[in-house]
């Protein structure tokens, strides 16, 4: 009895630790599982993190792209040097995720199991990457051209700006010159004084029953006064006596009395006028 009562305690015995390392190796197998579930599930997550990085970077690329070709010739260094920038920086993220790309491939082949999808999205995200350093250095390469062709602009800009200066400067003195041609052709020069003061001054010359001459000799040109013939019309002599002694056309002017006595030079018609000559002497008493 004994005997039969220590055989069935050794069996429920048996039974019982047989049944607790089934449930012990099940544990374990979940665990394991789970583990892998979460790694799995990282990966992909990951990878779908790496993929929209990836694809905001072709999205700034995009960017810089519609920012240099509607560069206008007219936009500064500073935009230029901008885009470089951003070029270059859109450049190593793309090689900071080339690097995660290939880390993360290495963990795919280590891994007892390949998944032949997040293959073949590793090697397209890694193609995508070339593709996109490959637009990167096309970018940069048309920057540095369009830098050369709007430095040879400003060259031209330059060069054209220094001629119309020349140009420009070589119309002025023209005109200037001009100018000052026609101001020198429209000079004249009138005296008013007495006969005295006019022979003092060698305008007039007479000798004893001889006729009197005008300007034949040396004479005293400060005694004159300049005027523009374009501007002059009234000479007024402050006289009641006048009387002109250089050769003017009769009918070019006038002399008019004034109302306190004195008399007036008027000149009707300037070009006719001094067309004989721009010196006008007149004999005041």
């Amino acid at each position: 009895m004994k005997k039969t009562l220590l055989f069935l305690g050794l069996g429920a015995l048996l039974l019982t630790s047989c049944g607790g390392n089934k449930e012990a190796a099940e544990v374990d197998s979940l665990a394991i599982v789970t583990q892998n579930y979460e790694e799995a599930t990282n990966f992909n997550d990951s990878l779908l993190l790496l993929m929209g990085d990836i694809y905001t970077g072709l999205d700034s690329i995009n960017v810089q792209e519609g920012l240099l070709y509607n560069m206008g010739a007219g936009d500064n260094v500073n935009r230029r040097e901008e885009i470089r920038q951003n070029l270059a920086n859109i450049k190593a993220r793309l090689n900071a995720n080339r690097q995660l790309l290939e880390t993360m491939q290495s963990k795919l082949n280590a891994s007892d199991g390949k998944n032949a999808v997040l293959v073949k999205t590793i090697n397209q995200l890694k193609e995508r990457i070339e593709a996109q350093d490959q637009k990167i250095a096309s970018l940069q390469s048309d920057l540095d051209n369009a830098r050369g062709e709007i430095e040879n602009l400003n060259t031209q800009v330059a060069e054209g700006q220094e001629q119309l200066k020349t140009e420009t400067a070589a119309k002025e003195q023209a005109m200037a010159e001009t100018v000052a041609a026609e101001n020198e052709a429209n000079k004249v020069f009138y005296a008013v004084g007495t006969n005295k003061e006019l022979k003092k001054n060698g305008l007039l010359e007479k000798k004893f029953l001889g006729t009197t001459k005008v300007l034949k000799g040396d004479f005293n040109t400060s005694y004159f006064t300049q005027a523009d013939k374009r501007k002059l019309n009234v000479i007024n002599t402050n006289s009641k006596k006048v009387k002109i002694w250089s050769n003017v056309p009769a009918n070019s002017y006038e002399i008019v009395d004034n109302a306190n006595g004195t008399k007036t030079i008027k000149i009707l018609n300037p070009s006719s006028f001094w067309s004989l000559t721009p010196y006008l002497i007149v004999q005041i008493d």
